[in-house]
């Protein structure tokens, strides 16, 4: 009787085997949704919307975008780990949700190292920083000096607690051995308005709200906060070039699937993404946006969400920051 039960069960185990297998080898047979952690119209967003347009076309089968906001990106976080590892559910691994958030705001309902599968890094959305007109700092290093000689004077805006233009701020001021107040805003409408009228005298942003006022001479942009300078800037200098090696605070974002995803499917979707990342309109879609490509493998970018995870966890807790 038992060896029946060993050979029934046995037999289940392979046939489960084989059509998972058949599974893999014809995916996608049916619509796959990509579920976003913000509204619609913000970077992440735009980022998934473009790159899901082009494996729809490349693939044949409609990646649709699922935006489910709230919670920090908990929720749509949540929905994620816990969807069927079968690649029909996919999601935007971004450093807010994978690297951030862990140390800033506690226990979440999701463990960022292991309830995911990393698939292909994006792209980098780096941040600018910049000036007031009416400011006496035309570059990095007036900056810094203004910093040095008004202790504690120093206002620069940002787009929230916890964002990567805050954190930025608090990597400058950690580098540079200056007091900074960093003033967050709950968006770019209000910075922009406020740093234009002298109410903060800098900010760390994204480019789409400051580059207009940048091109009016409104502000003055002084450096990007990228590893190296970014193809849609490329006259503007990286922090790190400036005097600050190392630096580098971008909102990286990439593609990611719940755990246990079948590594043939990770392998095609990686491929595909390789090959969207070249497609003429994401390009001029992604540099109007300030977006820097990047192409990654899976391993690389699993790698890499550590290394993020590990660098700044160890940052924010030596600075004592806390999200809200």
């Amino acid at each position: 009787m038992h060896w029946r039960l060993s050979c029934l069960a046995g037999a289940v185990l392979l046939a489960s085997a084989s059509l998972a297998s058949r599974a893999a080898e014809t995916y996608p047979a049916h619509p796959v949704r990509v579920i976003v952690q913000y509204l619609p119209g913000g970077n992440v967003d735009t980022a998934a919307r473009a790159v899901a347009r082009e494996l729809s076309n490349q693939l044949g089968k409609q990646f649709i975008v699922d935006n489910r906001p709230g919670g920090g990106g908990s929720i749509a976080y949540q929905a994620l780990a816990v969807s069927a590892a079968d690649g029909y559910s996919l999601g935007i691994g971004h450093i807010g949700q994978l690297a951030l958030n862990p140390h800033l705001l506690g226990k979440l309902p999701y463990d960022p190292l292991k309830d995911f599968t990393a698939i292909a890094r994006i792209a980098d959305a780096p941040n600018l920083l910049v000036s007031a007109a009416s400011f006496p700092a035309a570059n990095l290093e007036d900056l810094v000096g203004y910093a040095r000689s008004h202790p504690g004077k120093l206002a620069v805006a940002n787009a929230g607690v916890g964002t990567v233009g805050h954190l930025a701020g608090e990597l400058l001021s950690a580098r540079a051995g200056v007091s900074i107040v960093p003033v967050p805003y709950k968006g770019s409408a209000q910075l922009t308005t406020d740093l234009i009228a002298g109410n903060v005298q800098a900010a760390f942003g994204g480019p789409p709200a400051l580059l207009p006022h940048i091109k009016t001479g409104r502000l003055h942009a002084l450096a990007v906060t990228g590893a190296k300078r970014s193809p849609a800037f490329p006259d503007l200098p990286t922090v790190a070039e400036l005097g600050y090696p190392g630096f580098q605070a971008v909102a990286w974002m990439g593609l990611i699937g719940p755990a246990g995803l079948d590594g043939r499917v990770v392998d095609l979707l990686s491929r595909e993404i390789h090959k969207a990342l070249t497609a003429e309109e994401l390009k001029r879609l992604f540099a109007a946006n300030g977006f820097d490509v990047v192409a990654s493998t899976p391993e690389e970018f699993s790698a890499f969400i550590r290394s993020e995870y590990q660098s700044w966890g160890e940052f924010i807790q030596a600075r004592g920051i806390h999200g809200e």
